[in-house]
């Protein structure tokens, strides 16, 4: 909880500063389902659509400094999720049955880049598909197994980086708002979003069931959705 208000905090000053400063500006929500890849559950890559469905909404702010580049930061809460008795899992996992729920909140901070021309001063139609990455900074549950039980258990808050990469198009039908269908696929740096490598502290009885699944790659998700921008700003005039 006090993560989140510090992220609202910085996104709230940050954006009613540049209100009065800039131009080419957008504020709006980003909202869709998510899915995670790692050592529960399926290892489908794109699966927003899954047994159980989780969500995750976000603020997010665009200073687009010219018609292809845009500078994009914001916050986004989310649910993952899974199961190896879902369909598509591997037969060892459905045998194993595992299953775990985490929460994430992430600010994160990107570069977009159109592939068309995409004037947002302007009040024609515009649409253009899109890529972006950058650096992301979020907050999960660190999860462990008990002994003899194969749901995770929380038992600790940890912090860590993951890089965005994300494919979507976009249209502003009007000059005010700008919507857009985005896939994000997040490569975070952890190996434990579902529990299958805790860290070990002193309490080594906390962690009684060993590590398993492979390390040779980190865990993954992967956020599935809409943005819906208000575009706003003090345009420069070149009128004589």
């Amino acid at each position: 909880m006090r993560l989140k208000k510090i992220f609202l905090f910085f996104f709230m000053t940050f954006f009613l500063f540049k209100i009065g400063t800039s131009q080419n500006n957008e504020v709006g929500i980003f909202f869709g389902l998510t899915n995670y890849i790692g050592d529960v559950g399926p290892t489908t890559y794109i699966n927003p659509f899954s047994d159980d469905k989780y969500s995750v909404f976000g603020l997010l702010y665009k200073k687009n400094i010219s018609k292809r580049l845009v500078i994009r930061g914001g916050i986004n809460f989310a649910e993952i999720g899974s199961n190896d008795i879902w369909k598509g899992s591997s037969d060892y996992r459905a045998e194993r049955e595992k299953s775990f729920e985490n929460k994430l909140e992430e600010i994160n901070l990107s570069l977009e880049f159109n592939f068309r021309e995409f004037d947002v001063t302007s009040e024609k139609f515009q649409h253009s598909s899109y890529i972006r990455s950058g650096l992301s900074y979020f907050r999960f549950d660190d999860l462990f197994y008990p002994e003899g039980i194969n749901q995770a258990q929380s038992f600790a808050k940890h912090n860590e980086f993951a890089i965005p990469i994300a494919v979507g198009y976009k249209i502003k039908p009007n000059k005010s708002f700008a919507l857009s269908f985005e896939i994000t696929a997040n490569h975070s740096f952890s190996e434990n979003l579902d529990g299958s490598y805790p860290k070990r502290f002193e309490d080594y009885e906390l962690y009684s069931q060993k590590s398993f699944g492979g390390n040779l790659s980190q865990d993954w998700y992967v956020f599935t959705g809409f943005t819906l921008t208000y575009i706003f700003g003090n345009y420069e005039c070149y009128c004589p």
